[in-house]
């Protein structure tokens, strides 16, 4: 007997990237690895200090062959056959391993084994996580054998997958050491014993069916065939080493069987190699079996075969093609019975997001040099990556979109043929990656070599949109060939690599040591106080230039004209942390006591983490597999890494089980069947409906087992959702009540939550964790998930026990923790008055004077307008006033105080009490709107008010005490327009340009103010407002004008309507 904390130490979790360097090692303790910078190798290859960072996979064998030392070289997809063609002829003096990536989904065309065997390599693919260290062992020695690199597939599955081990085990199946230098693959093959049967027939006995796997189908049929209880019924044989394949086995399985069906992930592959086995059988007149493996046998032999789709390992997808083969085995038992029944569709959509990486990059560029040269290339014909955009008489522009990979491998003969052509042609390179990417320097070499003007290559950042489409154009109006490199900005778009790098500093300090928002200032001069999210995608990206900027340019005729203007249209908030923000977020009293698992008893549990923070499996799997390590659980994972975030990959499943023995044994699958999750934990939003959508491969729930906690909020840079409608919708109850236990769901804002008491939304999941925890869904001691947290925090994701605690006690009170954010934006009239006030009086002198305006008018309005405080609709109008009169005495003091109050009151006076006071209560926000002339002078005071910095500070979490600095910058733009010159200055200031517009302006009679269509729109409004007093007959008619006009002042249409349409409006 070994006690637990001895079964613990044996046991381990192990990946299969860092388990083929294990098993490399086995042979030889000098590897030189080499590796492009791409997926899904980097990320765990980057941490290894011996890596040789190469372009090209192909340079690495050239540099391989070099050397003459053992080499392992990993090969993504794309660069297959290059690297292939090479290794072919390459000459060995040493083991080289080559592990080729292979995704099936992303890359159906490329077949990875067929194109080994044809360049005569030896190919071995393993299963599962944990026979890869064996496998690579293997791979090395076989290559050291017959003097060839040889092939490790490494299916896209197998790397994102994880599994224990029992290190005893892995001592007992090492591999025999080699008695020859020169051995035949196969010979080594049976040595090794890389080949697996399972269950073969006696000889002269005919099965049913038998299979043939190849890669991670042979787990998912074990589990199948376990599940089903037909261990020991069902042929399987296992090939490992798929090149060469060893004929015996697979010969004396096709002589025992009627049908043979070849799992692989990608369909046809191996099987084509199994039917020449099969064919030279026949030949020599033995009886062999039918093979199948493109396609299934049908259900009823009248139909036509099931064609097998691509990269079908998952083992409910397995089990719906081989039910009626596996039934014809055992008649008795009811496999369709076993089968989760499908969903209904959801009614919202779940595809996954494409706004990140070179593609949606791509589609940026495009589109703006689409913007670009329609508006300046006259007469011109303009053709964008083979689109013709427009058709002219003049000369023919081309424009090209083009990928940092693609640009270096094609670059080059791409100038070659359009200096030969004499022709102009643009071409947009979308540089990836840091300012020290030598694509720049490559890029002038080119057009060097190629006889193009270095002075045509320039860069340009998305920082600065304008000086992008200003390069642009100037290359649309140059001769020749132009290029441009287009880099992303400061806080990175599309980036991935950068978007990534960003995400783990903040995940390193817990907080965002800079935050930056950037407001329009129409969005501040609004009269209804709009919740300022600092959150909003849109208010993270940096919107103005680095530099203040001046540009000019020829205006078409239609746009000639004589004008002058100047007006601040952006301020951009910098705050500056030192210490983590932290809200005060009043706990609950409750005792926090260790909670009861609701999965104590089950031999099995499964977890789906929808949106995982960080790389795989992320810190929720790493705390959770963690936890589980040390309870003593045998742990098996499997993840998707795809990037679906700044800084979050799609999901993970994690499977915990008790410790198995020869006598307990069952095979593991680590992806959930479908429906068989125990818990889903979906932290984002369009991974919970990937999970859950039944079109889908996931399909994880199910109504009868499934404990769901999903946050509803969108994360950062994330947009709504959408409905089959294309409409806005959100995920509610009614959305996964077919799919979940609904009397437990809990669907919450975690994110809002995270943001409001940690100012950092991505602490959200830890949240969510410990909720899940507290609630009993976790089955681990309070301990073992302790230690799993500290380890977490040391691997550098910090405050990760704060927000795992803080979601314990949400757990035991969740209505009194989401309180504070549900009031976050609500407004207490009677504070707000008493700071209207308090603001002025503030001010000095002038401002005390003010101050008693702003007190006597509101007096007079709250006196004046009881009716108001009767429903929520009046209570905000009455907010809406009082921001009124403040801004009003703000815009032109005592005069412009006394219209806006006494046109209110005087309209009242006229409303009737059975309507709820309508009339007044559509008509207070847009005569605010128009009485509130949007100029220079005033929009220079209201950013500097007391009330925009305070709303700020607030959202911001500005403490002054905890060593926050707060900055703040504007940006005001400049046109002078003489008939057909325009030139636009961007002018970068602090606030000391709006302190000398506030003084001159003081100098500025108010009947001077706006423009002459601003003038129109007020005396308009306050006409109407007039009207409506004296017209009581046509109240209907007034209220539905001053609802449309409403309307008008919460989108701000009010301030740019034309005044022919706002007469069409109060005249209908």
């Amino acid at each position: 007997m070994i006690n637990v904390e001895t079964r613990q130490e044996l046991l381990d979790v192990v990946w299969a990237i860092p388990s083929i360097f294990e098993g490399l090692n086995a042979c030889d303790v000098d590897w030189s690895i080499y590796a492009p910078k791409c997926e899904p190798f980097w990320v765990i290859l980057s941490k290894k200090p011996e890596l040789r960072r190469v372009y090209s996979a192909c340079r690495g064998v050239t540099l391989a062959s070099e050397e003459g030392k053992p080499a392992v070289i990993f090969v993504p997809n794309r660069q297959l056959y290059s690297v292939m063609k090479l290794a072919q002829q390459a000459q060995l003096n040493a083991p080289l391993v080559l592990v080729v990536e292979d995704h099936p989904s992303l890359a159906p065309q490329i077949l990875p084994r067929e194109i080994a065997s044809r360049a005569g390599l030896c190919v071995v693919e393993p299963c599962t996580a944990s026979e890869v260290a064996y496998c690579a062992e293997a791979a090395a020695k076989l290559s050291a054998s017959t003097n060839k690199p040889t092939v490790l597939i490494a299916h896209h599955g197998l790397l994102g997958g994880c599994s224990s081990v029992d290190r005893n085990d892995v001592q007992e199946t090492k591999l025999p050491r080699q008695t020859a230098e020169a051995v035949s693959p196969i010979r080594l093959g049976r040595k090794f014993e890389l080949n697996r049967q399972r269950s073969l027939p006696s000889p002269g006995e005919k099965i049913s069916v038998g299979f043939i796997t190849i890669g991670m189908s042979d787990n998912a049929l074990k589990y199948l065939v376990s599940e089903l209880q037909l261990l020991g019924r069902v042929p399987m044989l296992n090939l490992r080493l798929v090149h060469p394949i060893d004929k015996v086995p697979v010969e004396r399985l096709l002589s025992r069987c009627r049908h043979v069906v070849v799992l692989e992930p990608r369909p046809g592959e191996i099987e084509r190699e199994i039917i020449t086995i099969a064919q030279f059988m026949r030949r020599e007149g033995n009886e062999v079996a039918s093979i199948w493996g493109k396609e299934i046998p049908p259900v009823d032999p009248e139909h036509e075969p099931v064609q097998v789709p691509t990269d079908s390992l998952h083992p409910s997808v397995v089990a719906r093609l081989t039910h009626h083969l596996l039934q014809d085995v055992r008649p008795s038992i009811a496999v369709t019975d076993c089968l989760v029944p499908l969903l209904p569709d959801l009614k919202i959509l779940s595809t996954r997001r494409t706004s990140f990486g070179t593609r949606a990059a791509l589609d940026l560029l495009r589109e703006k040099a689409k913007e670009v040269m329609l508006r300046t290339c006259n007469n011109m014909t303009v053709v964008i990556d083979g689109e013709h955009i427009s058709e002219g008489e003049g000369d023919v522009v081309f424009v090209e979109t083009w990928g940092e990979h693609n640009f270096v491998a094609d670059g080059a003969d791409i100038l070659r043929d359009a200096s030969l052509r004499k022709e102009t042609r643009i071409l947009i390179v979308w540089k990836s990656g840091g300012p020290g990417t030598a694509i720049g320097a490559l890029a002038g070499t080119i057009s060097t070599s190629s006889g193009t003007n270095e002075a045509n290559v320039v860069h340009a950042s998305l920082d600065n949109i304008e000086e992008l489409e200003v390069a642009i154009e100037n290359a649309g109006n140059r001769k020749g060939i132009s290029i441009l490199l287009v880099q992303d900005g400061v806080e990175p778009q599309f980036d991935i690599e950068k978007l990534t790098e960003d995400a783990l500093q903040i995940d390193h300090r817990g907080f965002r040591p800079q935050h930056a928002i950037v407001i329009p200032i129409e969005q501040m001069a609004a009269v209804r106080l709009a919740q300022l999210n600092s959150w909003d995608p849109r208010s993270g990206v940096l919107a103005m230039p680095l530099e203040s900027t001046v540009s000019t340019r020829w205006l078409k005729p239609q746009y000639r004209r004589w004008r002058i203007s100047l007006r601040p249209i952006l301020e951009r908030v910098e705050v500056t942390r030192t210490k983590p923000p932290v809200r005060v977020v009043a706990e609950t009293e409750q005792r926090l006591a260790p909670p009861k698992p609701l999965h104590a008893n089950a031999s099995t549990w499964r977890v789906h983490i929808a949106g995982c923070r960080g790389d795989q499996p992320g810190v929720v799997g790493t705390v959770l597999m963690e936890a589980g390590r040390q309870m003593g659980y045998e742990i098996c994972s499997q993840c998707n890494s795809a990037f679906v975030g700044a800084g979050r990959r799609a999901w993970s499943q994690i499977l915990f089980t008790r410790k198995q023995t020869n006598r307990s044994y069952r095979p593991l699958v680590a992806t959930i069947p479908w429906g068989e999750a125990d818990v889903l934990l979906g932290w984002d939003r369009e991974e919970v409906l990937r999970s859950l959508d039944p079109r889908g491969s996931l399909q994880v729930a199910s109504s009868d087992r499934t404990h769901v906690l999903v946050n509803t909020d969108p994360l950062e840079r994330q947009t709504s959702l959408k409905d089959s409608d294309g409409l806005p919708a959100s995920i509610d109850i009614d959305t996964i009540s077919k799919s979940c236990i609904s009397s437990t769901a809990v669907l919450r804002s975690f994110a809002s939550l995270a943001r409001y008491r940690f100012h950092n939304e991505r602490l959200g999941d830890l949240i969510q964790l410990g909720m899940a925890f507290q609630l009993g869904c976790i089955p681990v001691t309070v301990d073992a998930i302790d230690i799993a947290i500290e380890k977490v925090e040391l691997q550098g994701y910090a405050r990760s026990r704060e927000a795992f605690d803080f979601g314990r006690r949400a757990a035991l009170d969740p209505t009194a923790a989401w309180q504070p954010v549900k009031e976050e934006f609500k407004v207490n009239l009677n504070r707000l008055i008493k700071r209207s006030i308090r603001d002025f009086y503030a001010l000095g002198k002038r401002g005390i004077a003010k101050s008693v305006i702003v007190k006597r008018s509101i007096r007079q309005v709250q006196q004046s307008l009881p009716g108001l405080s009767e429903s929520k609709e009046g209570r905000q109008s009455m907010v809406d006033a009082v921001n009124a009169i403040r801004r009003c005495v703000l815009w032109g003091g005592e005069e412009t105080a006394n219209r806006f109050v006494n046109s209110i009151c005087k309209l009242y006076s006229a409303d009737r009490a059975e309507t709820g006071r309508a009339l007044t209560r559509a008509a207070i926000l847009p005569l605010a709107e128009s009485i509130l002339i949007r100029d220079l002078m005033y929009l220079s005071d209201l950013a500097r008010s007391t009330e925009i910095l305070r709303r700020i500070r607030n959202r911001l979490n500005v403490r002054h005490s905890r060593g926050d600095v707060l900055k703040r910058r504007f940006l005001s733009r400049l046109r002078i327009r003489l008939w057909s010159w325009s030139l636009q200055a961007d002018m970068r200031t602090s606030d000391w340009s709006s302190r000398i517009v506030s003084s001159v302006g003081l100098l500025v009679p108010s009947r001077w103010r706006g423009h002459r269509r601003d003038r129109a729109v007020r005396a308009m409004v306050l006409h109407a407002v007039e009207q409506a007093a004296n017209e009581p007959t046509q109240y209907k008619v007034w209220v539905s004008r001053f609802e449309a006009l409403n309307e008008l002042a919460l989108s701000g249409n009010i301030h740019t309507i034309a005044v022919e349409d706002l007469k069409k409006i109060l005249q209908t």
